[in-house]
């Protein structure tokens, strides 16, 4: 391929001598399928990875859905023990993950797949190989999309992996991996500062002498997502309107979701196609129903999720924390024979126990300027990802030298 061409050619003008591997020569224990059914969480049971944790980063044991241990026995040979790596492979295919040692013990469910490579460098070389424009072609090239799409084991199995000289690899691998622990690191801060704005505001909610009650209607503007462009019309997507899905919805600062939409394909939901605006609240109403993010700017949502945006602006920190606190009451809301969803009429008449203006325009200020500490830091995440992912296929391919790099 005209890609292997140009790794010849770099990497024969470094001097160095690329060899493949294949990935089922590379692991300990055979590539397989996370073999947990998705369903809701149940007390004291086992945590589970999904999809959606792939694409959010392995953060917290405590965001993780878990399922009955009555079937640990059965789920065994998929268990995690830490280091392994993980990946997408039904839906939104071929996102990474390296399982925290924190996270042993877990398992997968059937949307994802493991690949367990005993040595801890290759197998981040390999999850840096697999997310390079390089490894993400491989998969689309061998995707199966009969009725949705989905890679299989055995064309994971074959996917050929470039190996270079040790110590030059490592090189790389430190140097992407600096990148992600920095990320790694405003993640926990964020997680942190969140933890104190939930705090705040569950003390405020014990020690207020009067609380009032306001339906969260006369407090809100609800906006449910419409535009759905058929898949059938390449030309709608990938443009300059950012489409925001339950998928992208993360539990923070919404920056960039993870597909976009043309002018054409936004203008196709017709009268529907409206922006939510940023600093208002993004909750998912269908698939992982209620999941909670703050949208940073400008985009369009698609009918899974729906859009919440306090009337006073100064109100978004109080709102946040309100629907965070109810969160877990969510899915219980949720109606519907076929698929259960959450909609803008189940949402309206909640009740939120407001306390006097003085204590909450207190509250507001401090819990707004914690916002903007979190928002800071999901944009330089955003700045750190993009600098590895423009990095990333450059050192791939050899076309940026890094032998001179002392480490």
């Amino acid at each position: 391929t005209s890609w292997n061409r140009r790794y010849a050619r770099n990497w024969g003008r470094l001097g160095m001598r690329c060899n493949y591997l294949t990935l089922e020569n590379m692991v300990k224990r055979k590539i397989c399928y996370g073999i947990v059914q998705p369903g809701q969480s149940v007390t004291d049971g086992i945590p589970v990875i999904k999809v959606n944790n792939l694409i959010s980063g392995l953060k917290s044991l405590s965001e993780l859905d878990t399922t009955t241990r009555e079937n640990e026995a059965k789920y065994i040979r998929t268990r995690l023990h830490g280091g392994e790596l993980i990946i997408s492979v039904v839906g939104t295919i071929g996102k990474t993950a390296i399982v925290p040692k924190s996270f042993a013990g877990c398992n997968l469910v059937r949307a994802t797949a493991l690949i367990d490579i005993e040595d801890a460098l290759l197998s981040k070389w390999v999850k840096y190989y697999i997310d390079s424009p390089y490894g993400q072609s491989y998969i689309e090239q061998n995707l199966n999309t009969t009725v949705q799409p989905t890679l299989n084991i055995r064309s994971l199995e074959k996917m050929s992996i470039p190996l270079y000289d040790a110590e030059y690899m490592k090189k790389i691998v430190i140097l992407l991996s600096s990148l992600d622990e920095k990320i790694a690191i405003n993640r926990e801060i964020n997680d942190n500062l969140q933890q104190q704005l939930f705090s705040l505001y569950e003390n405020m909610a014990m020690t207020s002498p009067c609380l009032k009650e306001h339906a969260l209607s006369n407090l809100c503007d609800f906006q449910e997502g419409y535009v759905n462009p058929p898949q059938t019309h390449p030309e709608y997507f990938d443009g300059e309107v950012k489409w925001l899905r339950a998928v992208d919805i993360n539990e923070s600062f919404i920056i960039e979701t993870s597909r976009t939409l043309t002018k054409a394909g936004f203008e196709s939901a017709k009268k529907s196609a409206l922006l939510f605006k940023p600093n208002t609240i993004a909750i998912s109403k269908s698939g992982t129903i209620g999941r909670l993010g703050i949208i940073a700017d400008y985009m369009c949502g698609n009918r899974a999720v729906i859009n919440i945006a306090p009337n006073d602006t100064s109100m978004l920190a109080f709102i946040y924390c309100f629907l965070k606190n109810k969160q877990k009451e969510f899915p219980d809301m949720a109606v519907g024979s076929v698929q259960k969803n959450l909609y803008v009429s189940l949402l309206e008449p909640l009740t939120v126990f407001m306390p006097d203006d003085e204590l909450l325009t207190e509250f507001n200020a401090v819990g707004n300027s914690i916002l903007n500490k979190i928002y800071n830091n999901c944009i330089e995440n955003t700045e750190l990802a993009n600098l590895r992912d423009t990095l990333l296929p450059k050192f791939m391919s050899g076309e940026i030298d890094v032998s001179a790099v002392q480490l």
